[in-house]
């Protein structure tokens, strides 16, 4: 039996390439029929024609251009204009499984969740850094690895989620001073989301069995990035308030790399504290 179901995915300034393997990938998806919203902020892109030949009977995708304000303006987008109670997120530089799509449904059906967060594992195009080994520094590459089942959780993150428009009912948006913008890494637009559907009542699950990998471009392979990562999750911790909540339990390397990867967290954190 195929469930009908909206997808969304948005592009600040990835490539035509790079957006088209995740497209594609929605396309390959078992078991549902869906309308995949893409929101493009790149309106001077050729990429259409090659949309159009990805669209088959069950995945339609449909190119929406919108102004280059944010990624939580596109969500916020993409809630206003989801037809379907159920609405998946994936990031432009991910690729789902094919049952991505349909593991995703089951959690909703199984579990009464009202937000479900995907299994996200990193693909690497060259070798990581050293500071990769840190579990905390491989989520703000957006690794989420719980396992394989379905578990309680308290966020998800972007790469790969979902939310039941049913059940949050008003709770449905993003706070756009919150999450991406103009090429500034700030976040915490899910984790707030989730924080408020849980304030009142509402459950958040872990899928572990809808997978999709995330792409690491050779741009942020560098402890550079990383860097800079880390003083945007202090700065956005910060906006969002509460105290800082790894998904993973810490391993050996977030200790001893702690005096490296603390610093420009700590600095992000008090110099929103600052600008406030």
């Amino acid at each position: 039996m195929t469930s009908y179901l909206n997808i969304t995915v948005t592009r600040y300034n990835e490539s035509d390439s790079l957006i088209l393997e995740t497209l594609e990938s929605l396309t390959r998806q078992v078991n549902v029929t869906a309308s995949v919203m893409f929101f493009d902020q790149d309106s001077d892109s050729n990429i259409q024609q090659c949309i159009d030949k990805l669209s088959n009977n069950r995945i339609d995708i449909t190119r929406i251009i919108i102004p280059a304000i944010s990624l939580s303006y596109a969500r916020n987008q993409a809630i206003d204009k989801c037809q379907t109670s159920i609405l998946l997120f994936i990031d432009s530089d991910a690729i789902a499984e094919p049952n991505w799509a349909e593991m995703m449904l089951k959690a909703f059906k199984d579990s009464e969740a009202a937000i479900v967060g995907g299994k996200i594992v990193l693909k690497w195009k060259a070798k990581p850094p050293l500071l990769a080994k840190s579990n905390i520094v491989r989520e703000q590459y957006s690794c989420l690895d719980l396992g394989d089942d379905l578990v309680p959780s308290s966020k998800v993150i972007g790469a790969s989620f979902g939310v039941d428009l049913s059940k949050l009912g008003k709770l449905a948006f993003f706070d756009e001073e919150l999450g991406r913008r103009n090429g500034i890494l700030l976040g915490g637009e899910e984790t707030n989301l989730c924080r408020r559907a849980i304030k009142s009542g509402l459950n958040v699950f872990y899928q572990g069995g809808a997978l999709v990998h995330h792409q690491v471009l050779l741009e942020r392979i560098s402890n550079r990035w990383i860097y800079k990562r880390l003083y945007y999750a202090g700065y956005s911790r910060a906006q969002s308030g509460g105290t800082p909540s790894p998904s993973h339990s810490k391993n050996a390397w977030d200790y001893f790399l702690l005096p490296i990867y603390f610093p420009p967290y700590l600095f992000g954190y008090f110099k929103s504290k600052y600008d406030v």
